[in-house]
């Protein structure tokens, strides 16, 4: 099996990091984590908090905030993407990690009038103050877009699509779908990885 390499790696650091401070729990608890244990995942990092069945950005990553061309921390997930059907499905999924209690693997895309692309991956992993219920959620994403055209082909127009929704068992399991998605993007031609140069930051897609 090939290797993981950042920023794909990320993935799997975060679900590592998440299952060693489980330490045989169903899941661990905010305050068993430490920043500065893991400095190089935090700018890819987003942390939601779970408010009576609605979810709330904690804190966004500062990559995070780059790749989307907007602050997020304080919204609610949801509340600033299109079609009301993706920010439904966007919200479903918080929903599974909260039901389930596991990690969860899981793909979407969004796409511009201009059929410019920006595909996304993310791991999510529930936090629990009490050991039974998820108050936090926390994930790492990972994005690959299209560089060419100006931010304005994508400023409040850029339609949202989740893909693959995979509940995660084990660090093997995050590298193939891992693996898988990055597959994907090659056979849609989405350029790897790219980094938004100034004034071609993407809005109006969410985490």
């Amino acid at each position: 099996m090939r290797p993981l390499q950042p920023p794909l790696s990320y993935h799997l650091d975060l679900y590592r990091y998440w299952d060693t401070k489980r330490q045989g729990r169903c899941m661990p608890a905010r305050r068993d984590l430490n920043p500065s244990e893991m400095p190089v995942l935090l700018p890819h990092l987003t942390l939601i908090d779970v408010i009576e069945g609605r979810f709330r950005y904690r804190l966004v990553g500062s990559k995070v905030v780059q790749d989307l061309g907007r602050e997020m921390t304080g919204t609610w997930v949801g509340t600033h993407v299109t079609p009301p059907e993706y920010a439904a499905a966007l919200c479903g999924i918080y929903e599974q990690v909260c039901s389930t209690r596991q990690a969860i693997f899981t793909t979407g895309e969004y796409r511009s009038p201009s059929k410019l692309m920006h595909a996304v991956s993310r791991l999510l992993v529930p936090l629990s103050e009490d050991g039974k219920n998820v108050n936090m959620i926390m994930l790492s994403r990972v994005s690959r877009y299209d560089r060419q055209g100006s931010a304005a082909n994508w400023l409040g127009r850029t339609a949202g699509a989740v893909g693959d929704t995979t509940p995660v068992g084990g660090a093997d399991e995050v590298v193939n779908l891992c693996l898988e998605w990055e597959r994907q993007c090659t056979d849609k031609q989405v350029p790897p990885y790219a980094i938004a140069a100034a004034g071609g930051q993407l809005a109006a897609a969410a985490t």
